[in-house]
């Protein structure tokens, strides 16, 4: 087998058809089985409750897996960056939203330039923002579609519903925009307990409501109303506000959604296997990958196998293992993982390798890693 490495560029099949634990560690890794349990779960739901699946992709950042969604069900995919839709379109994605306010003549360029490859979509929650994107893809004789961004309780971006009437209507009147309705993200309900989630995602259905009602007594009916996340897609889906779900990560399901979100029905389907480099520390073993490797944004890797073994902390090279009475490891033995948080963690590989009982079928490039404008 090549020993390439596994973070640089080379991106052959060189490991296909071999077993995981083949591979140089850290790596880190999806397991087919688990994820396409996943993807048909919200794909099912959304089906199931009328509404589209639009996935963010700013865990996986992969292309491959974007393809993926989609042919699971997925009407396109949602992006947080320009950078990140870029690198999906330059991947075969053709239907984008940036779930985000894009400002600045630089980005706006670029934005119009990618409208020109592609149907896209981005969030606008102020008038200089939404003339500018106006005026550079009427130059340019494309076409964007824009979501008015309705703040319904994150207090990150948004406008209040009263407001949302006079935007939507100046993208009406506006050349090189289309309206393509509203956005309203619950960011701050994900990690809620489950009472506080219901009622703070029927709250946030409300807000969108009165933005919905808001548009309509003006005579504009908003074709799509997009947000809900993977801590409460399927609380969101029900609340008849939204017609379409940008929940995307739970289809990797780290500690934080299955722990944290308590999110229902999902498997986990994203791991990091390192291997043992020392036991020298009575009662420790320590393994290769440190926050450098995991991320430590939220918390700890938990241990799949081998049992006995329990993450203390991380260091930047290092997971500092405890070891429990009677557990002996030797050094190179493997010790996998399930991250924390899939967001905090991808972004720091640049493969992911796609493994079907334990045997790698594809190595997909985590194309969008470090893109951050």
């Amino acid at each position: 087998m090549t020993t390439t490495s596994t973070t640089g560029g080379d991106t052959s099949s060189a490991f296909v058809g071999h077993p995981v634990t083949a591979l140089d560690t850290p790596v880190l890794w999806v397991d087919l089985d688990a994820l396409d349990h996943n993807i048909a779960t919200m794909a099912g739901l959304a089906r199931e409750r009328g509404v589209a699946w639009r996935p963010h992709v700013k865990a996986s950042k992969s292309p491959d897996l974007a393809l993926r969604l989609i042919e699971g069900g997925a009407v396109g995919v949602t992006c947080a960056k320009v950078s990140e839709a870029e690198v999906m379109v330059d991947g075969g994605v053709t239907d984008v939203l940036i779930a985000n306010e894009i400002v600045g003549p630089t980005k706006v360029a670029r934005l119009v330039e990618l409208a020109a490859r592609a149907t896209l979509c981005v969030a606008v929650d102020d008038e200089h923002n939404l003339r500018e994107i106006s005026s550079m893809a009427h130059a340019d004789g494309v076409n964007v579609d824009v979501l008015v961004d309705i703040n319904v309780g994150a207090d990150r971006c948004g406008v209040t519903p009263d407001r949302a009437p006079a935007l939507a209507r100046l993208v009406l009147d506006l050349p090189g925009v289309s309206l393509r309705g509203l956005m309203g993200y619950e960011g701050h309900v994900m990690g809620m307990q489950m009472e506080d989630k219901e009622a703070e995602s029927a709250r946030a259905a409300d807000i969108l409501q009165q933005a919905i009602a808001a548009l309509r007594a003006e005579g504009i009916e908003p074709g799509v109303v997009s947000g809900g996340g993977t801590g409460n897609y399927w609380i969101a889906a029900g609340l008849g506000s939204l017609t379409e779900i940008q929940a995307g990560g739970g289809v990797l399901l780290d500690q934080s959604y299955s722990e944290t979100m308590r999110v229902p029905g999902h498997r986990h389907a994203l791991f990091l296997t390192a291997q043992v480099i020392s036991t020298a520390v009575e009662g420790r073993a320590i393994a290769d990958a440190g926050w450098k490797a995991s991320g430590m944004h939220t918390g700890l890797p938990s241990v799949v196998s081998p049992e006995g073994l329990a993450v203390l902390k991380l260091n930047a090279e290092h997971t500092i293992l405890s070891r429990a009475p009677g557990t002996e490891v030797k050094l190179g033995d493997r010790v996998t993982m399930v991250p924390h948080y899939s967001d905090s963690t991808v972004l720091l590989h640049r493969r992911l390798y796609a493994a079907r009982g334990g045997v790698v079928e594809a190595v997909w490039p985590i194309a969008a890693a470090g893109m951050l404008q």
